[in-house]
């Protein structure tokens, strides 16, 4: 569910002013979800959407807004869900198998049916949230402000260029890689420089666990060159995040729309939630592209938002 709507779900519950229309919808959907999940017919995982939230006005009460509906039950992070995807390809990829397995176990850090089962008649539950350093903060607040002003930038350039969906996607698979790169390049020249610095040594710490696993693995060629060539397959490009996120970044790239700050962070938690989801409620603009991609489709999940959340009621009520 996109973080907008909880966050208007809380200021429902809070009393505060909303659309009459907004305040209907935002109760009946809140009610439905609750009443499914405590009956034990719905789960309705949380993702890691605080991140968008944390330190705002509203983000204690939004913790419990999200702590209300899903009972506790929560995915694992996205970057440990990405890389465990990226682990079972390159096992594929190695040992030149056209499957990849991807278990339940690789989204979720315990069964989510057998906890629900257990919370949902027990008293009480207990919820842990982000931590709130001023540091993390900071470096987060930045982070979103700059990369939603880098992306935005980006489209201007591209859309001026001419440059179209399909060059751009082939661009975002290679991307992967280029990324790795240079994370790895920064890391060893403040190492050189004799510079210790903990965040570029976090950047790079990706491509040192995929290249200890592909060791692991007697891969080949060796190393990262190895790394490499996995990144560059359809073993990589066919696993569910990169297959939905690249798309989605290549549409907002080449559109004619404004990037919004949040668009790139909708890109990452979208990319988890297809794959695995059989409901999943986005923005508007993000609902038309995904069905304007067919990746509702491809991942065989229903795609609403607010403005055609109907669609959504009706198959929520028939699960009664």
């Amino acid at each position: 569910m996109d973080t907008s709507v909880i966050i208007k779900m809380t200021k429902v519950e809070r009393g505060e002013a909303l659309q009459d229309v907004e305040v209907q919808r935002c109760k009946r959907l809140r009610d439905l979800v609750r009443g499914f999940v405590r009956n034990g017919k719905l789960l309705f995982p949380e993702s890691d959407q605080e991140e968008e939230y944390v330190a705002q006005r509203l983000d204690d009460d939004v913790d419990r807004m999200f702590a209300s509906l899903s009972l506790g039950i929560s995915m694992t992070h996205r970057q440990g869900i990405q890389d465990s995807h990226i682990f079972h390809g390159m096992k594929a990829y190695a040992k030149s198998s056209a499957i990849i397995e991807l278990p339940y176990s690789t989204y979720f850090h315990e069964d989510p049916v057998h906890r629900l089962e257990e919370v949902r008649h027990q008293r009480f539950f207990v919820t842990l949230g982000l931590s709130k350093g001023s540091e993390m903060l900071r470096r987060r607040a930045v982070a979103k402000a700059e990369v939603g002003r880098k992306w935005e930038d980006l489209r201007q350039k591209l859309v001026a260029n001419g440059q179209t969906y399909e060059k751009q996607l082939e661009l975002e698979l290679r991307g992967y890689w280029d990324g790795i790169v240079e994370l790895v390049k920064k890391f060893k020249s403040t190492m050189a420089a004799g510079r210790h610095d903990f965040w570029d040594f976090m950047g790079a710490q990706g491509a040192f666990l995929y290249r200890t696993y592909w060791r692991e693995l007697v891969g080949h060629p060796p190393d990262l060159e190895g790394v490499n060539k996995f990144l560059c397959s359809t073993h990589f490009s066919e696993l569910p995040l990169p297959y939905v996120s690249c798309r989605l970044n290549a549409n907002l790239l080449t559109g004619n729309e404004a990037i919004a700050p949040g668009d790139p962070m909708d890109v990452e938690l979208l990319s988890v939630a297809l794959p695995v989801a059989h409901f999943v409620l986005a923005d508007h603009r993000m609902e038309l592209r995904i069905k304007q991609l067919g990746l509702d489709q491809k991942c065989n999940a229903e795609v609403y938002s607010m403005s055609t959340i109907d669609g959504l009621f009706a198959r929520l009520e028939g699960l009664k």
